[in-house]
């Protein structure tokens, strides 16, 4: 809030990229900046939005939606290469330890054919079929999703867009979440992946998508359906528009 000083206009508007108490956002000296410029408050959905402070979004506030980087956008899909696994590309902070031991105690001991590669993490154990995934470069990580038959991601409270699943969406892998966090919002159930009511059935509807391959070919056309629906012309467009 403090860059308001910076510039001179007739409106004024703050991005805001996380959930930020209001204690916070005094100790952080944002307060006299935030009521002299009024401005209005850009979030990323209705997760985000509900846990701002009514006094931190009070001047207004925009919910847009955000897009991805135009190389999973551009990119080439190749059913060919998908092998027999699961893949995660959050954040190891976001509940990475929580997929990770439902992996172990639920899908593998039921499936010990199938893979899951993740962020790099010092939970990551061989004898579960748990490898590293590539974390290098995004081009990298695209050839890593690019061979995933699914996306698992628990979600996280502190997650409000999640952006690694939108980048899988764009890539047409079906996702399974536990919706925590923001992630009830970035899949529709059924139609682009399952959004788990509990542990018993985020390892049910895993295993059913490595078992099912006409549920998962479906799944998989329904994101063909929709890739490149959001694009950063479109995200622009919507913001002009709301201002």
């Amino acid at each position: 809030m403090k860059l308001f000083e910076k510039i001179n206009a007739n409106k004024y508007f703050a991005f805001s990229h996380s959930i930020q108490s209001i204690e916070k956002f005094i100790r952080k000296g944002q307060l006299i900046s935030y009521l002299k410029y009024k401005p209005k408050i850009i979030l990323l959905g209705k997760y985000h939005s509900n846990k701002r402070s009514y006094l931190l979004k009070m001047f207004g506030s925009i919910n847009l939606e955000w897009a991805v980087d135009p190389l999973f956008l551009e990119t080439k899909l190749d059913e060919g290469i998908i092998e027999n696994r699961a893949i995660f590309t959050s954040r190891r902070d976001r509940n990475l330890y929580m997929l990770i031991d439902i992996w172990k105690k639920k899908i593998f001991a039921q499936n010990k054919s199938i893979k899951l590669y993740t962020t790099p993490s010092d939970l990551i154990d061989n004898n579960y079929n748990i490898f590293t995934r590539n974390f290098n470069d995004k081009p990298s990580m695209v050839k890593d999703l690019l061979k995933s038959k699914v996306l698992l991601v628990p979600g996280h409270k502190g997650e409000i867009f999640c952006i690694a699943a939108e980048e899988a969406r764009e890539l047409c892998v079906p996702i399974i979440t536990l919706g925590i966090g923001s992630l009830s919002e970035r899949v529709e159930h059924g139609v682009t992946g399952f959004i788990a009511k509990d542990i018993k059935e985020f390892s049910d509807y895993t295993l059913e998508l490595f078992n099912d391959k006409n549920l998962w070919i479906s799944l998989r056309n329904n994101l063909f359906k929709l890739r490149g629906s959001k694009k950063w012309d479109k995200v622009a467009y919507n913001l002009i528009n709301q201002i």
